[in-house]
């Protein structure tokens, strides 16, 4: 997300450098403007107005009803390749960023070779590291390179004049800064864009400061022009003659931009401000996330590592009716409050019901239907969960499945504004995802995300659910999974698998640990299922 942030950031500053500050002649203003927006661009996403932003309600409904409690992924068993697509672009990517670094420090390096062979000498008063072979002469930080020997006194004298313009106004530290940021943003075209734009502005400076200097403007030019055939030999050096000539010479005979005009450059106030807020926006999201639940931080560390295997449903059961609650309350309904509601024992309870009871519907298996459905429902004054609804379809299957297993929840602790019972809304993402036959890992988590994995095998394995089928007639045993009572068909939904053990308790054994339900027996199952820590 950083990476990404980054990126848009730099697009946008250059967008804006093109439109409105290219065609004046503010040239060290655009230098500072371009440094500035780099350095933004880098910095803005660490920069809060979180507490600004939690004061403004209409904020708050834009940013958080997308996501206001933990996605929930339910993932079922496909074949895919190990060379998937997302690790050979980051191989990609990184091996560019490793050719453009390499060529970067040899670069560094052929300057560094000119330096410890070239030969101090003094110039016009001027020290210089003077070059025997033909080349254009260009500057970085400190020194000067050139062949005294190529250019007469007048020559000499611009070439010194605009070199040293260069050295003293540390122009190489901003070619610097527009090489790294192409080979670590290499991809982005604005970057490329960005770094012409400095080096041009570079010169323009450079050339004003020779023409401000009392050098005839057209014998200058015309010096240019002797120069243009010559190639740079390194890149990284302020050159002399750098290209595009022609853009350095409508510049100098430019007429200079009126001051009122630098007023434009205010524009990057608001931009800023805007690239702040939206990277604040993630920040409140998580924040209302987090006061979901009264989870101890442990608690919540152990429910991330955790991954949940679950049989899919039949698709006779999905035909099932689901009860939609409607909302028969005229009262208000909140986005944020100071107290949210919280499920009862807390989200990683929350975690394990639906684990428990999601499914993932086997025709959407069989269809290679996957998707992430987006639901919201409000926790009313009450604690019921009432009005759920699908705010993005995937699939019919998979949009009934969704709003099944909302429909299970248990009542809310109510939430509070102004310590008074509220209701409020919650928006929920469903990810139904169909996965390799490998064991699933834990998907990479964002700050203050519990998102589980449910892997539905449904009618993709040939092994079929337990059937409890040899009981005695009449025979009504409790049935506890996992140390929770649960009904025979939830037993038997169980595959094979994924039962750890099976033990039966009878007559006293049975009634004195579960009382009177226990009377006809009780059948204790342990399952492979990984639930949250308590």
């Amino acid at each position: 997300m950083y990476f990404l942030e980054v990126n848009i950031a730099i697009a946008l500053f250059y967008l804006f450098y093109r439109l409105f500050f290219a065609g004046d002649t503010f040239w060290k203003t655009r230098r500072y403007y371009m440094l500035f927006s780099i350095l933004l661009s880098f910095v803005y996403p660490f920069l809060s107005v979180e507490s600004w932003l939690q004061k403004q309600e209409p904020v708050q409904k834009l940013i958080v009803n997308y996501a206001t409690l933990p996605e929930f992924t339910v993932t079922a068993v496909r074949e895919t390749s190990i060379f998937s697509l997302g690790n050979i672009s980051m191989a990609i990517y990184g091996l560019v960023v490793l050719i453009l670094l390499v060529r970067f420090i040899l670069q560094l390096a052929s300057i560094l070779r000119i330096r410890l062979h070239g030969t101090v000498k003094m110039v016009q008063n001027t020290r210089i590291i003077a070059i025997e072979k033909e080349v254009t002469p260009f500057s970085f930080f400190g020194s000067v390179f050139m062949n005294p020997e190529l250019h007469n006194e007048h020559e000499t004298k611009e070439i010194l004049a605009h070199e040293l313009t260069h050295v003293r106004q540390g122009h190489s530290f901003d070619v610097l800064v527009s090489e790294v940021l192409t080979i670590i943003l290499w991809l982005n075209p604005a970057t490329w864009l960005l770094k012409r734009e400095i080096r041009q502005n570079l010169e323009f400076l450079a050339d004003n400061k020779v023409i401000e200097s009392g050098f005839d403007s057209q014998t200058y030019q015309y010096h240019l022009l002797q120069l243009s055939y010559q190639t740079p030999e390194h890149k990284l050096g302020n050159k002399f003659n750098v290209s595009p000539l022609k853009k350095r010479i409508i510049m100098m005979n430019q007429k200079k931009s009126t001051k009122a005009n630098l007023l434009k450059y205010s524009l990057i106030v608001p931009l800023a401000l805007a690239l702040v807020v939206s990277s604040n926006a993630q920040t409140v999201i998580n924040k209302a996330k987090k006061a979901l639940t009264t989870t101890t931080t442990k608690e919540v560390k152990a429910t991330e590592k955790k991954t949940l295997i679950a049989p899919a449903k039949s698709s006779a059961e999905l035909t099932d009716p689901v009860t939609v609650v409607e909302n028969e309350e005229t009262e208000k309904t909140w986005d944020v409050v100071e107290k949210m509601p919280q499920y009862p024992g807390g989200e990683g309870e929350m975690m394990a019901h639906l684990s428990r009871n999601i499914r993932y519907p086997v025709i959407a298996q069989e269809n290679n239907i996957q998707g992430k459905v987006i639901l919201s429902f409000v926790v009313s004054s009450a604690g019921k969960v009432i009005n759920p609804l699908i705010l993005r379809s995937v699939d019919p299957s998979l949009d009934k499945e969704a709003l099944r297993v909302i429909s299970t929840f248990p009542d809310f602790i109510p939430g509070e504004q102004n310590d008074k019972k509220v209701a409020v809304r919650y928006t929920m993402p469903v990810v139904f995802k169909l996965a390799d036959d490998a064991p699933t890992p834990a998907p990479a988590l964002g700050p203050n995300e519990n998102p589980i994995v449910v892997v539905g095998y449904g009618a993709r394995k040939e092994e079929s659910g337990v059937k409890f089928n040899n009981l005695p007639a009449g025979a009504n045993p409790l049935m506890m999974i996992d140390g929770k009572e649960a009904s025979k068909s939830e037993a038997d939904l169980l595959i094979p698998a994924n039962i750890k053990s099976i033990s039966v308790l009878k007559d006293a054994s049975a009634t004195k640990l579960y009382g009177d339900k226990g009377k006809n027996g009780v059948v204790l199952i342990t399952t492979n299922y990984q639930f949250p820590a308590k």
